[in-house]
């Protein structure tokens, strides 16, 4: 860890000119919970030392198990802000099954202990659409949620990725995968019962109480230049995207050396088209008109747009209303199709 570190805190000073004026930190992928504070907030002082200025929003993601009231009152100190709490579920059954080290009974307990260390904006997550999940287990995992008066909650449906357990155990027939209808059922009543209790639902699988939409997940979908640090990270500079190496062994090396492990990924004419589409229709805001033709430069795909929008208009899967594109709440479940419609 202290390798891993000090590598993260160099690369940040040799990528500094990336962008200027960054407004959010987030330190999250992986288990940023098992780091001491002191490690952590080691981070946010170099970065706020090299960009001289403050973060509006500084983020670290936390499980359940390490966060200690001790602990939590260590970060309430250190500069950090906000709390992403991967809870998962209220069931320890379902934690065994996705291999969780916390309790249920843990999951309750860190949200109650980073309320009592001071913070003011924790986000849960959530995650449904796995097998073993019925509805009214459902229903109890969001209502016990909301019961801990979270400002943010983050919803994902588990996917089934080849090469994980999940995968292989389907594919071997021990494990039977949700159907589409239960899914879409499950993720109905999320949006019914988190706007009643507050939550408004701003993008696919978000929530937030109002004045708590999360900043620096936004920024992405706004296409807003970030800098990301460490193995496997992203960065976009607004024209071009670069990919760290995925190896940690490789990164640490390199860095030792002062290399940057980075491969840059030129972004064609249809790439930036479908990724505008693609992260601003995960948005309630969606994008106006006027936007996709200030920032689409082939005709090609403008008129490809526009045809496939007419469609997708005409069947009630994208509104139009005063120039604003978006897709309709309860057609979010199925986002992703009707996204690949627009995409060239």
């Amino acid at each position: 860890m202290p390798e891993l570190i000090q590598a993260l805190k160099k690369e940040m000073a040799l990528r500094r000119d990336y962008i200027s004026a960054p407004q959010t930190l987030y330190i999250g992928g992986g288990t940023p919970s098992l780091c001491k504070v002191s490690a952590l907030s080691g981070l946010v002082d170099t970065a706020k030392e090299l960009w001289k200025n403050d973060f509006k929003e500084v983020t670290v993601e936390v499980n359940p198990e390490d966060l200690t009231p001790a602990y939590c009152k260590e970060l309430a100190g250190h500069r950090f802000n906000r709390l992403s709490i991967g809870i998962q579920s209220f069931f320890d059954e379902h934690l065994q099954f996705m291999n969780r080290r916390h309790s249920a009974a843990q999951g309750v307990r860190a949200v109650q202990a980073a309320r009592q260390a001071g913070f003011g904006n924790i986000s849960v997550d959530l995650m449904f659409g796995f097998p073993g999940l019925s509805q009214a287990q459902w229903r109890q995992n969001i209502e016990q949620a909301l019961s801990l008066r979270p400002e943010h909650l983050s919803a994902y449906q588990l996917s089934m990725e080849p090469g994980t357990p999940f995968f292989k155990g389907c594919a071997e027939g021990g494990m039977q995968p949700v159907e589409g209808d239960e899914a879409a059922n499950q993720y109905a009543l999320l949006q019914e019962l988190l706007p009643a209790a507050g939550l408004r639902q701003y993008e696919v699988s978000n929530f937030a109480r109002e004045g708590y939409r999360s900043l620096h997940n936004s920024s992405y979908w706004q296409g807003i230049p970030y800098l990301g640090l460490g193995p496997s990270a992203h960065s976009y500079n607004g024209r071009l995207r670069h990919v760290n190496m995925c190896s940690l062994k490789v990164y640490l090396k390199k860095m030792s050396h002062g290399w940057l492990p980075i491969k840059e990924e030129q972004l064609t004419h249809k790439k930036k088209y479908n990724e505008f589409v693609m992260t601003r229709l995960r948005t309630a805001e969606g994008f106006l008109r006027r936007e996709i033709e200030q920032h689409i430069i082939r005709p090609a795909h403008l008129h490809h747009f526009e045809q496939a929008a007419s469609r997708l208009l005409e069947r009630g899967l994208l509104l139009e209303q005063e120039g604003r594109i978006t897709i309709p709440p309860q057609k979010w479940f199925v986002s992703d199709g009707i996204i690949v419609d627009l995409l060239v």
